[in-house]
């Protein structure tokens, strides 16, 4: 069994690598962990209002994983800059492969910042960066 991280940041288009990861990997194939890593600067305490936005995302994690009916899921979630974070995880838990959308920047351009952090940083572990779906 393939271990699969997909960092998602809850936008409809890192959502979508949950769809390709459907369309590449039986459940069976696939012991999936849906990270998420919400940004907090360390000189900012811990309030009412990062406690009630670190619950919605812990519900956009599990309606995320609900969508994946059948895999083995797992939700983690983050605190602090994205792209060192998701290679902290990723290092710690030894994954097989890292899926992820890039920002969007364009057909031409140079990746979003994490993705390129997580190119240049990223565990001995496959990559897969999508780009966002063309717009219609």
């Amino acid at each position: 069994m393939k271990k699969i991280l997909l960092p998602i940041d809850g936008s409809p288009r890192s959502a979508r690598t949950i769809e390709m990861l459907k369309h590449s990997y039986r459940p069976d194939e696939a012991d999936v962990t849906l990270l998420m890593v919400e940004f907090k600067d360390e000189r900012v305490e811990m309030s009412k209002i990062f406690e009630k936005y670190a619950e919605e995302a812990k519900h956009r994690l599990a309606e995320l994983a609900e969508s994946l009916a059948g895999y083995q899921v797992r939700t983690q979630l983050l605190f602090g800059t994205p792209g060192p974070e998701i290679v902290r995880y990723a290092k710690k838990e030894k994954f097989d492969l890292i899926m992820m959308t890039r920002s969007s920047r364009g057909p031409l351009q140079k990746l979003g910042s994490v993705a390129s952090y997580i190119v240049k940083k990223a565990p001995d572990c496959d990559l897969l960066i999508m780009r966002e779906a063309e717009e219609e």
